[in-house]
């Protein structure tokens, strides 16, 4: 059987687009012309179908659609690029977010974070000494069974529950957290005179009687 051959009535010769589209439809509508799109052309049928009827009034190259669909291509490329970026430096600051534990890692004594934050200090690593002398009056206070030591607990956390038990130094307390927030969430490096602040509150902690009824979950005696 020879194969068969599309015609169009006289009439249509020179249709539009529209009336073109339609006659074609008509024409493929028999079983002799159904066949199966993949899903790539039907994407660019509907494509294609999106933009405006140009062409026929001579404004713009045959290569527009493509190039516009290149364009198109490139803006979803980038969208999901810096969205990807957007949520990896979301994850990243969560990470870094002031929330992890104080006294996280491999647990010391509150007297070898002191020897440590002092040691820091004389090699003029001053970051490293606001971490480790926050770190010992965290621990001290632990020891003393003045501060309950639950995971997860956070500078501020320290400085809120310790506040009231030693209502003399509540606000170097809160400025000892936020210097440790900032140096460990922040720049990273600290200063001199602050490590030294934190050293001089721990050791002024370690001498001053806490009011006891404030502590939070006493475990045992004072020491």
């Amino acid at each position: 059987m020879p194969p068969r051959v599309l015609t169009l009535p006289r009439a249509a010769l020179d249709p539009d687009r529209d009336e073109a589209r339609r006659l074609l439809k008509s024409e493929l509508a028999d079983g002799d012309y159904q066949l199966r799109e993949s899903w790539l052309v039907r994407l660019w049928s509907w494509f294609v179908d999106l933009l405006p009827d140009v062409s026929l009034a001579g404004q713009l190259p045959s290569w527009t659609p493509w190039a516009l669909l290149v364009l198109v291509l490139a803006v979803v490329a980038a969208v999901l690029a810096f969205a990807t970026r957007d949520r990896w430096r979301t994850g990243r600051l969560r990470e870094q977010a002031p929330g992890r534990s104080v006294l996280d890692g491999v647990r010391r004594s509150a007297e070898e974070y002191r020897a440590e934050a002092r040691a820091a200090l004389a090699r003029g690593e001053h970051g490293t000494a606001t971490l480790e002398a926050y770190r010992a009056i965290t621990a001290g206070a632990v020891e003393r069974t003045l501060l309950q030591d639950r995971p997860g607990l956070t500078a501020h956390e320290v400085a809120l529950a310790l506040g009231p038990v030693f209502p003399g130094h509540a606000d170097p307390l809160g400025r000892a957290a936020q210097a440790f927030d900032t140096v460990r969430y922040g720049s990273g490096r600290g200063d001199a005179g602050t490590a030294q602040e934190l050293i001089d509150l721990d050791a002024g902690l370690r001498d001053t009687r806490p009011e006891l009824a404030a502590a939070p979950g006493l475990a045992g005696p004072f020491r």
